[in-house]
């Protein structure tokens, strides 16, 4: 699965870049996504399984994919601003995880519990041509546990460096000579090596002050290994 998420998104590393997406481009939300255009238009309403299973299906992939859909779009959207002179960091951190799971959860309770919401919900979807009937159901609400798996999934994409992170880390050294180890301390605390995390923060503020990229290359191979 690790040699398909490279090929899927890419791996940056010393003078490559790589959109900030990483997470959604694992192959589980990926699966996921896939699992919910099936379910939606080939299951539901065939027969071959029942309505409450389709439904809960609905629900299951959605949550598998939808938080970490959200986080990579914003962290894209804030790569373009960066791009054009902005100041932000436009790699994952655990605090837009944690926002797009809560809002993920927050959405699914409203519409499970809410008709009206539900219908405004659909109406919106339907206005940016996703037509989609959605219906409370206050059981549905059984498969919030999901989004455990999103969370896994990023907080993984964490502790092996996000896409983008060298991107922001070296932004930083060189506009204020941040150290590097300043922006990995999330991935160190998530890190099974944080003596990795430790070497490869050597190692780039080494390479931003004109050194060589070999041992950023096998810090990060040790890393995502």
């Amino acid at each position: 699965m690790g040699a398909l998420h490279r090929i899927l998104a890419g791996h940056d590393g010393p003078g490559r870049r790589a959109l900030p997406a990483s997470e959604f481009l694992h192959p589980v939300p990926l699966l996921a996504l896939a699992t919910l255009a099936v379910n939606d238009h080939v299951l539901k309403g065939s027969g071959l399984l029942p309505a409450p299973v389709t439904g809960k299906l609905s629900d299951i992939a959605g949550f598998v994919f939808f938080p970490l859909l959200c986080t990579a779009l914003l962290d894209c959207a804030l790569w373009a601003l960066a791009h054009l002179g902005v100041r932000v960091d436009f790699s994952l951190r655990m605090g837009k995880l944690y926002a797009t799971l809560a809002a993920t959860a927050a959405l699914m309770i409203a519409i499970k519990l809410s008709v009206p919401a539900a219908s405004t919900v659909a109406d919106a979807l339907g206005a940016i041509g996703f037509e989609s009937k959605i219906v409370s159901d206050a059981t549905d609400l059984w498969t919030l546990p999901a989004l455990a798996i999103p969370w896994w999934i990023g907080r993984r994409e964490i502790a092996r460096v996000p896409l983008g992170r060298l991107e922001v880390l070296e932004r930083s050294w060189r506009r204020d000579r941040t150290p590097a180890a300043h922006g990995l301390r999330d991935t160190r605390a998530r890190s099974r090596d944080p003596a990795a995390v430790d070497a490869l923060a050597t190692a780039l503020d080494e390479y931003f002050a004109d050194g060589g990229a070999a041992p950023v290359e096998q810090a990060l191979a040790r890393i995502r290994g």
